[in-house]
């Protein structure tokens, strides 16, 4: 199993989200209605594409890590050593084996931004989340919430 790509961005998710669109889907819309389903797992699934919830709109480092097949996952942020707060496991699709990020105050994916590949359309995900515990305060600085998003081929059945 082997690492194929990576990065970590620092990132100040909108409206506590943000996006992994693919870069062919020009008609990429997410979810109006946050349903509870979706609050509780801090994800949702389009038809193509991901969309990820953060517990606020303070700053994050986001850091995206693509396999060529499942890797041992951390049981802990490997930086700092502290317990993930949530970590959840889905399929997704990205039909053109690539995307970028984007939130809702971009119109459009990052047009200088950085953009991922991926080995196959039908991937699955593990994102991870470390998050700031206590009370936010924008005015006060905090550690950044890290989000580690994990991705390798999907089982082929």
């Amino acid at each position: 199993m082997g690492l194929r790509g990576w990065a970590t961005l620092a990132w100040q998710a909108d409206y506590g989200q943000f996006y992994l669109v693919d870069r062919e889907d020009t008609s990429f819309l997410p979810p109006e209605i946050i349903t509870p389903e979706m609050e509780a797992r801090r994800f949702f699934v389009p038809e193509a594409g991901l969309v990820v919830y953060t517990e606020g709109s303070l700053q994050q480092h986001i850091r995206i890590h693509i396999h060529d097949a499942e890797p041992d996952h951390a049981p802990v942020e490997p930086m700092s050593g502290k317990p993930w707060t949530q970590i959840e496991t889905t399929p997704a699709r990205f039909p053109s084996r690539s995307f970028s990020i984007s939130s809702p105050s971009a119109p459009d994916t990052l047009a200088g931004g950085p953009i991922f590949f991926l080995d196959s359309a039908t991937v699955s995900v593990r994102i991870s989340w470390m998050e700031f515990q206590g009370s936010r305060d924008e005015s006060v600085p905090v550690e950044p919430d890290v989000i580690e998003i994990v991705f390798w081929p999907a089982e082929r059945g």
